[in-house]
């Protein structure tokens, strides 16, 4: 039977993947009790959407930014940022890789393209909203995940979310910076990040403990 080593949990049959995280079963595969289900999800239709949805909001920010009269280089950051992410998305649905960790990992591509964006055009709304909308979004993914798989998950992304809970007071500093024109929106950020840790050394400190060790030792 084979087992996925991040859930815990035994599948018979064929299976490759587990169909909790997507993660790869080890083990020898044997007969399921069930018949064998034929149907196979095509992933065209999900591309032809996220291509069409692309597109549509890359002509929508041309026509938005020619009736506003937005800055050119705001205009051009947002359509990059469009592009790296049907990118990075198409990547998803055609390798099909580790689908959580692909997800955590998102987040942090989007804090990047966000960094980029103020770089670029030194908007305060990125700053005061974007990132710290951005780290909360992360923050409370992260939460029901630990709620769902509890130490599986601590297990095998600890240091996401470590990153995660770093990154979740980073708003801080911007408003210390005078960066952001509004401090409720880090101070959010910051008390989810603070709450987050709190929960992971109460109720999973010997699996963080442990990956932490493992990080430092590698």
């Amino acid at each position: 039977m084979k087992r996925c080593g991040k859930c815990g949990v035994s599948f018979a049959g064929d299976l490759d993947r587990c169909p909790l995280c997507q993660a790869e079963l080890s083990g020898k595969a044997e007969p399921s009790a069930f018949p064998r289900n034929e149907v196979r999800k095509s992933g065209a239709v999900a591309l032809s959407v996220l291509a069409f949805v692309s597109g549509a909001c890359l002509l929508a920010m041309l026509f938005l930014g020619r009736l506003l009269g937005l800055p050119g280089d705001i205009v051009l950051t947002v359509c990059l940022g469009l592009v790296v992410n049907y990118l990075f998305v198409r990547n998803i649905l055609v390798h099909t890789p580790d689908f959580l960790r692909v997800v955590v990992r998102y987040f942090l591509i989007l804090l990047a393209i966000a960094a980029l964006w103020y770089l670029i055009t030194r908007n305060p709304v990125v700053t005061t909203f974007v990132i710290p909308g951005i780290c909360l979004v992360a923050l409370v993914f992260d939460a029901v995940l630990v709620a769902v798989f509890r130490g599986t998950f601590v297990s095998g992304y600890a240091k996401y979310l470590l990153f995660d809970v770093v990154l979740g007071l980073i708003p801080l500093a911007l408003v210390a910076l005078g960066l952001a024109t509004w401090d409720v929106p880090a101070n959010v950020s910051a008390l989810t990040a603070s709450v987050l840790l709190l929960a992971l050394l109460v109720f999973t400190r010997k699996q963080l403990v442990a990956e932490v060790r493992k990080l430092f030792s590698a």
